[in-house]
């Protein structure tokens, strides 16, 4: 008979930890916590593909010795339901960002080789009315991804045609 119980109690307990780890969410991402990718190149070559993805941006400080670049707030009108339920007419938002990039020196251990990680920071602010005045609001994450990505294709292309100059140099 205990050996029935211990096994009853066991069951209920297994049963309850994989109910409970299915049901519950992930927390959600903290603000001000920057999207990163690590790029093997050398610093120069990741701060010239960067500074030439921004060209779409006001940059308004841009620092190579100390690795950061900040942009201008930027106006936009936002529809937060876009993506969960896009034929509900919903008034749109203003909001205005600004992103904030980080370049740090880094080398690969295991071959010696210069890196840099890239960290990207979007600040996202809603209006909300003359005594709230601008309220800070999570991101979509979408364009700090796009931001790595397109650094990475720029930083391909330009390694690429370095590459070709140096073979028709020879």
């Amino acid at each position: 008979m205990k050996k029935w119980t211990k096994l009853g109690i066991k069951s209920c307990l297994a049963l309850m930890a994989l109910v409970s780890c299915t049901s519950s969410k992930a927390p959600p991402r903290p603000m001000d916590l920057p999207f990163s990718r690590i790029y093997v190149a050398t610093y120069d070559e990741v701060w010239n593909s960067t500074v030439a993805v921004l060209d779409n941006y006001s940059i308004i400080s841009a620092s190579r010795e100390s690795g950061e670049l900040k942009t201008e707030f930027t106006q936009a009108w936002f529809n937060n339901l876009v993506y969960e339920d896009p034929e509900k007419q919903n008034l749109l938002d203003e909001v205005r960002y600004k992103i904030t990039i980080r370049l740090s020196k880094a080398l690969v251990s295991q071959t010696g080789r210069s890196a840099v990680r890239v960290q990207v920071t979007k600040h996202l602010e809603k209006y909300g009315n003359l005594i709230t005045d601008w309220q800070r609001i999570p991101t979509d994450q979408v364009e700090e991804q796009i931001l790595l990505y397109r650094i990475g294709q720029k930083l391909r292309i330009m390694q690429s045609i370095k590459r070709e100059r140096t073979k028709q140099k020879k």
